[in-house]
């Protein structure tokens, strides 16, 4: 009877405290400041958006290829460059949620088969999940193997969850447009870049609003303040219709906007101000491309291990 009482503790903290991190500490308020335009001028934002997309991609090809660790220099790599954002703080709630929710996932699913290739048959068990469990996808036994491989795994996704944030924050819809189009991108795929920068942050930031008026309802009015996150959630819930009709509304608006402009009338269009490839974007893709080698090489060759082994 305690193993049952303690296994579904396990379980609802394992589910509950990355939505605790999310809803409670960092909130739709910290989505809507990842991803809003910072108008600073930090060394990141001295860099072609083409670029800054250019480092996306090469670096989630080589987190994704390689072992844990390349994947976390990669992530603390980009960290500093929150610090000067000013959202070093809400970057490090997002992150840890991020871990916590990923490895938890990871480490209850995966199959023991998958562990024992990795590690060998020597599997150290933590805990004996109930027997009943696998029917809601549980394996039989949370492993300290099981733990470190999940862990290992969210290393590959961090570093594309930070860099994708940078690019939010440091570029503003009009220099996306200016540097893609200077690169011949077909305009309908900037323009589909470009609303997405642009409706990301805004949903967020309705999102915000809708549950702050739920609340002002009376959802959870006078409740325990125990169970607030769970009448948070009643609000978000109640808040999607509301939301997902304003979002369609403003699709619409954003299509008369671009119609009244002649969007995509003429293949080539004019700017008033340029956006240049400086010395710096041709360094960092020169250092791009040398990563992406080497990786690969070193990768495909063994000196570094292409699945989350441990070492």
């Amino acid at each position: 009877m305690i193993d049952e009482i303690i296994s579904w503790l396990l379980v609802i903290f394992g589910t509950t405290f990355p939505l605790y991190l999310i809803f409670r500490i960092l909130g739709f308020k910290g989505f809507e400041e990842l991803t809003s335009y910072v108008d600073l001028s930090t060394p990141y934002h001295k860099i072609n958006p083409v670029t800054k997309l250019l480092i996306l991609f090469s670096v989630t090809l080589i987190a994704a290829q390689s072992i844990w660790w390349v994947g976390l220099i990669l992530g603390m790599i980009a960290i500093p460059f929150y610090y000067f954002l000013r959202r070093l703080k809400v970057i490090l709630i997002f992150s840890l949620t991020q871990i916590i929710g990923l490895s938890w996932g990871f480490a209850t699913f995966t199959s023991p088969t998958v562990l024992r290739e990795i590690f060998g048959n020597n599997l150290t068990v933590i805990w004996k999940w109930p027997s009943y469990f696998i029917y809601m996808g549980y394996t039989p036994d949370l492993t300290l193997q099981a733990i470190i491989y999940s862990i290992q795994v969210s290393m590959r996704i961090w570093p594309m969850f930070l860099f994708s944030g940078l690019i939010f924050l440091t570029v503003n819809p009009s220099d996306l447009i200016r540097s893609m189009h200077k690169f011949k991108i077909p305009l309908p795929l900037i323009f589909a870049v470009a609303v997405g920068v642009i409706s990301v942050p805004r949903i967020f930031e309705v999102a915000d609003t809708a549950i702050k008026l739920q609340l002002l309802k009376g959802v959870g009015y006078k409740r325990n303040r125990i169970l607030k996150i769970f009448y948070k959630l009643k609000a978000m819930f109640e808040a999607i219709i509301p939301l997902t009709i304003y979002e369609f509304k403003k699709a619409r608006l954003i299509s008369l906007s671009a119609e009244t402009r002649a969007f995509m009338v003429y293949k080539d269009r004019t700017f008033l101000n340029d956006i240049n490839f400086s010395k710096v974007d041709k360094i960092i893709l020169i250092i791009l491309i040398i990563a992406v080698i080497v990786d690969s090489y070193l990768v495909y060759s063994g000196y570094i291990p292409a699945i989350p082994v441990h070492g």
